[in-house]
């Protein structure tokens, strides 16, 4: 008996501490969201891809994905999750710009990746998957051998029943940088079209003119 209520008294006594902790970090919290505004990717344990399932599933939708040169790294992370049955239709890989645009059924002879062609890629996408949303991220290499200038255009469009939304962004540091940098802008700014956030806000690892 005694054993029950000293747990009972230390678990009341984490409890009150739980709650004190949020109360002091309550204003921190809220300054932080004030500061990053649209940049807050998630919270707590979430993950970006979490959120991203979450907003799906309180819209009833499902997403399919393209990608050209990222290596699957988007489908990857998405279709293993819990809820990937439901809200995960399919992804697409390609190499090639005019691989990809054949592949969701475009009769294009596109060498090269670009928003116009993201656009009709993932328009395509949506209406032949029966998704509710559709994201393509394309991405045009520079020539020459890898290295630290090395980058890449990357070409984003998420296509969804409130239009398209479209995401042009220049990337520089290597390959491996540039597949990475795609696959997170990829996702956030799939991120922010669910939440009806813009998707054109400058990031600290773009190159703009």
């Amino acid at each position: 008996m005694q054993r029950i209520f000293a747990d009972e008294a230390i678990a009341r006594s984490d409890a009150t501490g739980d709650k004190a902790v949020e109360r002091t970090l309550k204003p921190v919290v809220e300054e932080v969201r004030c500061r990053l505004g649209n940049f807050v990717l998630a919270e707590d344990d979430q993950t970006l891809e979490g959120v991203i399932f979450a907003a799906l599933d309180a819209k009833g939708g499902a997403v399919a994905t393209a990608e050209m040169f990222t290596g699957g790294s988007i489908a990857a992370r998405l279709a293993p999750l819990v809820g990937g049955e439901r809200l995960f239709r399919r992804g697409i890989v390609a190499r090639d710009a005019a691989e990809l645009g054949r592949a969701v059924g475009l009769a294009t002879n596109a060498s090269e990746a670009s928003p116009a062609l993201a656009t009709a890629v993932a328009r395509a996408l949506r209406a032949g998957d029966g998704a509710s949303h559709a994201l393509a991220v394309l991405v045009a290499l520079d020539e020459g051998p890898d290295r630290l200038e090395f980058g890449g255009q990357v070409s984003i469009a998420v296509a969804g029943p409130d239009g398209d939304a479209v995401r042009p962004a220049r990337m520089q540091g290597g390959r491996d940088w540039v597949r990475r940098g795609a696959t997170e802008l990829g996702l956030d700014c799939l991120r922010r079209y669910l939440a009806g956030l813009p998707v054109d806000e400058a990031i600290d690892f773009e190159t703009r003119n």
